[in-house]
């Protein structure tokens, strides 16, 4: 019964589906939007959000799930931190 449990534990991290809700962080954006990573590791991008600076926590739904090379797409549905910026020295 012990192999059973052990087992349960060394399962993958879940992998999201079209439609479901995840929360992420901006690692980086480019002029098209903004990279995410999921918090179950995922790579994700998210269109027309170029303005969400690196390290911004946001929840959001999954448009399309990773296919080959290309990320998850995903779609911001709220921000929940928004870094302070950066006073100019």
């Amino acid at each position: 019964m012990e192999n059973v449990f052990e087992c349960a534990l060394e399962e993958k991290p879940h992998v999201y589906e079209r439609f479901d809700s995840a929360f992420g962080v901006v690692t980086g954006r480019c002029g098209k939007g903004a990279f995410l990573t999921l918090d179950n590791g995922e790579l994700a991008f998210a269109y027309k959000f170029s303005s969400l600076l690196p390290g911004t926590k946001v929840l959001c739904s999954i448009q399309k799930p990773a296919q080959g090379e290309l990320f998850t797409r995903v779609s911001v549905d709220s921000v929940l931190f928004y870094p302070p910026l950066m006073a100019a020295s």
